[in-house]
C-alpha cells in the first residue's frame, strides 16, 4: 500500500500478541479499529506504530469504527500499565475493564472533556480505628464539589455506605453495580453524576475523577481474583497520578506498601488491660473419639467468657477449621482421602459420613474401605467447629455455630466461628473475640501471613465498636503466636517495623517482589524453567506441577523479559505480588 501508515493493533477478543496492520492514513493511538484476523473480521484497537522493517505481507486495516479514541485516556493509561505490571495480555485486560459494547464494536457519542484542574497529584490519609469517624469524613468529603471515586472492598460495604447517605449527596452519586453495566458506564461517561460510589471494580468506572478514596484499603479483596491480578489500590494510585488528582487512603489500619511510603499517626493504641494473652500450655486439652487433636479450653477463657455472657453481651469464639475434622486418614497406611475431582484435602462433616473438599467444595461420602490398602477404618485430624460445638452442647444450649446461611437477627450469645465470624463484630457489637487457638492462623508459609493475621487482630478488637463502648479481645496461643498477639498492646506502628526489618533482610514485598506462574502443562513448565536458568533468574520449583514457580526479585524487567513470550499462551497464569 503506497503511503501506507503501519500501526500495532490488539484484539481483546483473542489473546494474541499485537499484530501488525496497515492504513492509508494516521490512526491515534486507542482508537477502534476493524481488522481480519485467520479470514474473520474484529474488534482491535491501536496501540501505536507497527514495525517499519517487516518485509512479509501486511494486511490492511479494513474500516475505523471512531474518528477519535472512545475510551478515555486514564482508564487506557491503566490498562497499558497493569498489562505491563502484571505481565499478562493487553487483550485480555481490556477485555476485562471495558464493557463488552466497547470492545464489540458498539458506536455511541464521546461527551466533551471535563476540565481539569490546575493542580498536582498529593496523598493524604485517615486511618481511625473507628468506622463511624471514617463514615464522617467520607460524608464530609464527598460534600465538596469535587468528582470524586470512593472505593470500598466489597459491593456489600459499599451498598451500606450509599444507603445511609445524606439525601442531597445521593442525588450526586451513583452504586456502581457489581457486575459490568453498559447503562450505568455511559451514564457515568456522560458526565451525569459527580460521585460513584464502589467495590474494587470500580476503580474502571469512566469518571474522571479529582479525588479517590479508598477505604480499608489495606484489604486484600482489592486484588483481583482474574487477570490482571493486581490490586485496584495500586491502580488508584497510578490513576490519582495520571489525573493530577487527591488520593486518599483510609482504614482502621494501613498496608504496608502504605506505612513505608507515607508513615502514617496511629491516632489510638488498644487498652492494654483489654488484650488478654493465655498460654496453650496450661489449657484443658479437649479429646474426641476418632479424632486425633485436641482444642484448648482455658480457664481464663472460660472465666471471661461467663463473665461477658453475664452483662448480656456477646460472645465470639474463633476456630478456623470447619466440619468435624479437617483431614480423615486411613489409620493403617496413614494416607489422606483426596477429593476426586481436584485432589484437594478433605474435612468430615455429618458425623464423620460426609467430607467437603477444602479446595473446591465436592462433597463425597465416606468410603468403605481405603483405596490404597484397604483397611475400612478411617480417623480424622485436628478437631473442628462441629467437634468444639458438642463440647459447648455438654454444657448449654445457648450457642449458636456462625455460618453464611445464618440470621444475624439469631445471632446472640456465644457465637462459635470461622475468621468469617469477624464479620458479626460491626453488627451485634460483641464484648469479646476469642481465638482459640492463633497458632493455627500462623502455621501457614505465605510471606505475608504474620501481617494478615495481626490484622484480623487488630480489626477484632475495633471492627463494628462505639467509640464509648468497651470490648476484650482473648488470645490463645503457644509461644510462637504470642509475639504476634501482644504487638496488639503496643499498636500496628510498632508491629510494622519490626515486619518491615524482617522483609527487608529478605527482599520481600514492598521491598521486592514475589512473582508467581503457575503452569501444568510438564513440558511447558520444564520450556519456562530452562528459559529462566538461561537468563540468570533463581526460580524456587516446589517439584509439584500444581503449586506455582516462585521468584524473588527487585526487578520486574527481567523477569517479563522472560515471560513476554507466552503471554498469549492461555495454559500460564502470572501473579506479582509487591505489598
Amino acid at each position: 500500500m503506497a503511503n501506507s501508515f503501519r500501526f500495532k493493533v490488539i484484539i481483546p477478543e483473542m489473546a494474541l500478541y499485537a499484530l501488525t496492520y496497515e492504513a492509508p492514513v494516521n490512526i491515534i493511538s486507542g482508537t477502534r479499529v476493524i481488522v481480519e484476523v485467520k479470514k474473520n473480521l474484529h474488534v482491535g484497537f491501536v496501540l501505536g506504530e507497527g514495525m517499519r522493517d517487516f518485509n512479509g505481507e501486511i494486511k490492511p486495516i479494513e474500516g475505523v469504527i471512531d474518528n477519535k479514541p472512545v475510551v478515555p485516556p486514564d482508564i487506557w493509561d491503566l490498562a497499558v500499565w497493569s498489562s505491563r505490571v502484571c505481565m499478562c495480555n493487553l487483550g485480555a485486560v481490556l477485555k476485562f475493564v471495558l464493557p463488552k459494547q466497547i470492545i464489540e464494536g458498539e458506536k455511541f457519542e464521546a461527551p466533551p472533556k471535563f476540565e481539569t484542574d490546575n493542580r498536582e497529584f498529593h496523598e493524604t490519609n485517615n486511618f481511625s480505628p473507628f468506622d463511624f469517624e471514617r463514615v464522617n469524613f467520607f460524608v464530609n468529603e464527598l460534600d465538596k464539589p469535587e468528582r470524586t471515586l470512593i472505593l470500598f472492598p466489597n459491593h456489600a460495604a459499599a451498598k451500606n455506605f450509599y444507603t445511609h447517605l445524606p439525601e442531597h449527596i445521593k442525588s450526586e452519586a451513583l452504586l456502581w453495580p457489581a457486575s459490568k453495566s453498559w447503562k450505568h458506564w455511559l451514564q457515568v461517561y456522560s458526565g451525569n453524576f459527580r460521585i460513584v460510589i464502589a467495590a474494587p471494580s470500580g476503580i474502571f468506572a469512566p469518571l474522571c475523577p479529582q479525588k479517590i478514596i479508598i477505604e480499608d484499603e489495606a484489604s486484600s479483596s482489592y486484588i483481583f481474583s482474574r487477570s490482571p491480578k493486581i490490586s485496584a489500590r495500586s491502580l488508584a494510585g497510578r490513576r490519582a497520578k495520571f489525573l493530577n488528582a487527591e488520593l486518599i487512603t483510609t482504614g482502621r489500619m494501613p498496608s504496608l506498601k502504605t506505612f513505608l511510603r507515607v508513615h502514617p499517626e496511629q491516632k489510638k493504641i488498644p487498652e492494654r488491660k483489654n488484650i488478654i494473652l493465655v498460654d496453650i500450655f496450661y489449657s484443658q486439652q479437649e479429646e474426641f473419639n476418632g479424632i486425633d487433636g485436641k482444642i484448648p479450653l482455658t480457664f481464663s477463657l472460660i472465666k471471661h467468657t461467663l463473665k461477658t455472657l453475664a452483662q448480656k453481651r456477646n460472645v465470639i469464639w474463633i476456630l478456623n477449621r470447619k466440619g468435624e475434622s479437617a483431614e480423615v486418614f486411613c489409620e493403617k497406611c496413614g494416607q489422606s482421602l483426596k477429593c476426586e475431582k481436584c485432589g484437594g484435602i478433605m474435612r468430615s462433616e455429618a458425623e464423620g459420613k460426609i467430607l467437603v473438599c477444602k479446595t473446591c467444595g465436592s462433597l463425597r461420602e465416606l468410603p468403605e474401605k481405603c483405596d490404597n490398602c484397604g483397611c475400612k477404618f478411617f480417623k480424622g485430624k485436628r478437631p473442628g467447629l462441629d467437634a468444639l460445638a458438642k463440647i459447648i452442647s455438654r454444657y448449654s444450649k445457648d450457642f449458636h455455630v456462625y455460618d453464611k446461611s445464618s440470621k444475624v437477627s439469631q445471632m446472640r450469645g456465644l457465637i462459635l466461628s470461622t475468621q468469617k465470624g469477624l464479620d458479626l463484630c460491626s453488627k451485634i457489637n460483641p464484648g469479646l473475640v476469642a481465638w482459640l487457638d492463633l497458632d493455627l492462623e500462623l502455621w501457614r508459609t505465605e510471606y505475608n501471613n504474620r501481617y494478615n493475621v495481626f490484622r484480623m487482630l487488630y480489626n477484632s478488637y475495633y471492627m463494628g465498636r462505639k467509640e464509648n463502648s468497651d470490648r476484650k479481645v482473648l488470645v490463645q496461643s503457644r509461644t510462637s503466636g504470642m509475639k504476634t498477639a501482644s504487638f496488639l498492646r503496643s499498636g500496628w506502628q510498632k508491629f510494622f517495623q519490626d515486619e518491615l526489618k524482617a522483609r527487608q533482610e529478605y527482599l520481600l514485598p514492598p521491598y521486592g517482589y514475589i512473582v508467581e506462574i503457575e503452569c501444568e502443562n510438564e513440558d511447558l513448565r520444564e520450556k519456562i524453567l530452562d528459559d529462566f536458568a538461561n537468563a540468570g533468574i533463581f526460580v524456587m520449583d516446589p517439584g509439584d506441577k500444581e503449586l506455582p514457580l516462585c521468584i524473588n526479585t527487585n526487578s520486574l524487567e527481567a523477569v517479563r523479559n522472560v515471560v513476554e513470550p507466552y503471554y498469549s499462551t492461555r495454559s500460564i497464569k502470572i501473579t506479582v505480588r509487591s505489598d
